[in-house]
């Protein structure tokens, strides 16, 4: 938990302007496979836009995404961190604010980025976290903590997609095939489609 994010972030973050189009964000996050930007302006954070943000403020309003700027449809005010400040701490900043990314910020300019995977991966910040209440914490952000916080249990947890010799194998974290940017595909298929469903789909590792 004493760990600084200074060692834990990363710093090529990919970033768009408040008057860039939706369209350009939905580019940049198809080339670099992520479903989240950080809204910059003059390199200081301003906001964040999310795969969640286009659906709500943009397909579900019927908007035209090359004549949307990423100013109206983005998550505001962001919150932020210093690079020094601890693992444990950020995590924590992170589920007061329901949020799963932290972008880093150092004399008013972003210099990284940390997701909440990245901080419960850390050691000593699940069970940091586990001394607090996570009432106030959205579903997503808990389902995310009770993943990390039974180790033994995540790597005993059986993926209905990921097959060896008939059997279904455990958890493999982001060594897994179906690991997509710092979260899990099956996990997050899962909660869309019926387990049935998802085993008709299982392929070979």
């Amino acid at each position: 938990m004493s760990q600084k994010l200074r060692k834990i972030m990363v710093e090529n973050v990919i970033t768009v302007e408040p008057d860039d189009s939706v369209q350009r964000a939905a580019d940049l996050m198809n080339l670099h496979e992520i479903s989240s930007l950080i809204v910059v302006n003059s390199e200081k954070p301003v906001g964040i836009v999310t795969e969640r943000d286009m659906l709500n403020r943009v397909i579900n309003e019927s908007r035209v995404p090359a004549k949307t700027r990423i100013a109206d449809i983005m998550s505001k005010p962001v919150v932020t961190a210093s690079p020094n400040m601890r693992a444990g701490d950020a995590a924590k900043l992170m589920l007061e604010h329901n949020v799963k990314k932290l972008p880093i910020v150092e004399n008013g300019r972003l210099v990284g980025l940390v997701s909440l995977t990245d901080l419960l991966r850390c050691e000593g910040v699940v069970q940091f976290l586990n001394k607090l209440s996570l009432d106030g914490a959205w579903t997503r952000i808990k389902k995310t903590v009770s993943l990390y916080s039974d180790n033994e249990a995540r790597q005993r947890r059986k993926c209905p997609l990921i097959i060896e010799q008939g059997f279904h194998v455990g958890c493999r974290d982001s060594k897994c095939v179906w690991w997509v940017g710092d979260e899990c595909a099956v996990t997050k298929l899962t909660t869309h489609f019926p387990f049935e469903q998802l085993q008709e789909t299982s392929v070979d590792a």
